[in-house]
C-alpha cells in the first residue's frame, strides 16, 4: 500500500454514536419494550395476571398512564372467544320508602362514568357474572352489597333489586337457518341475567343480600 494511501476505516466515534451513548439507548429501549410488554399483556387478566406482574404494572403506570398507553383503561381489550368477554352490566331497580320505583344502568351517568376510570364497573359486572357461572356466591353479593348502598343513601331506604346482564353480539345476519335476530342489538334478546339479588336495611341498620337467583338457575340461551 502506497505510504500517501490511507486505509478504509469506519466511522470514528466523533462521526458517530460512542459507546457508552449506544449502550444507554439500549437500555432505554429494552426498558420501553418491557414496559409495553408488561402494559399490553395485563389486559389477559385472570390467571396470566401474577401479583408480580401488578407490581409492574403498578411501576410503569408512571410512564404509560400519561401518554395514554393503559390497556386495562382502554375499551379494546384482548378477547378469547367466550361469553366472558362479552358485555356485562348491571340493571338497578330501586325502590324508595314510598314505594317509587326507579330503574338505572350502571355503568351509568349515576354510577360507574367517571372519567378515572370508566370501565371499573364493567368489570366488576364481568366478575359478578363469571363468579355467578361458577357458583360462588360471595364475591357476587359483596360488589352487589355495594352498589346496594349507594342507591340506598341515595334513595333514603328501600330495597334494591340488582340484576347482573351479559348481552350477547348482535350476528352479521339477522336471519340465520330460520331463527330471527332482533335488528337493535340492545334488544332484551340478546341478553341473559347470571345473578340477581336483592339489596336492603334490616332492622338493626345492617345491609343485608338476598340472592334471588343465579346462572345455575336459568334456562340456556342458544
Amino acid at each position: 500500500m502506497p505510504a500517501n494511501q490511507s486505509p478504509n476505516v469506519g466511522p470514528t466515534d466523533e462521526q458517530g454514536l460512542s459507546p457508552t451513548t449506544r449502550s444507554i439507548f439500549s437500555l432505554l429501549l429494552f426498558v420501553y419494550l418491557f414496559g409495553m410488554w408488561v402494559v399490553v399483556s395485563s389486559s389477559l387478566g385472570g390467571a396470566y395476571s401474577s401479583q408480580l406482574h401488578e407490581k409492574l404494572l403498578n411501576l410503569f403506570q408512571l410512564y404509560t398512564e400519561p401518554l395514554n398507553l393503559e390497556v386495562r383503561a382502554s375499551p379494546y381489550n384482548l378477547y378469547s372467544g367466550t361469553p366472558a368477554d362479552y358485555e356485562h352490566f348491571f340493571r338497578v331497580e330501586v325502590t324508595n320508602p314510598a314505594g317509587e320505583v326507579q330503574t338505572y344502568t350502571v355503568p351509568g351517568p349515576e354510577l360507574g362514568s367517571g372519567l378515572k376510570d370508566p370501565y371499573r364497573y364493567e368489570r366488576l359486572a364481568k366478575i359478578v357474572g363469571v363468579q355467578a357461572e361458577v357458583d360462588d356466591a360471595t364475591i357476587p353479593a359483596e360488589i352487589s352489597k355495594g352498589i346496594g348502598q349507594y342507591f340506598l343513601r341515595q334513595a333514603g331506604g328501600g330495597k334494591v333489586l340488582i340484576e347482573c346482564v351479559r348481552r350477547r353480539p348482535q350476528p352479521m345476519e339477522l336471519e340465520i337457518e330460520g331463527q330471527q335476530f332482533a335488528a337493535d342489538p340492545r334488544d332484551a334478546s340478546y341478553e341473559n341475567v347470571l345473578y340477581r339479588a336483592t339489596v336492603l336495611v334490616d332492622s338493626e341498620g345492617a345491609f343485608q343480600v338476598i340472592k334471588e337467583m343465579a346462572t345455575e338457575h336459568v334456562a340456556p340461551v342458544e
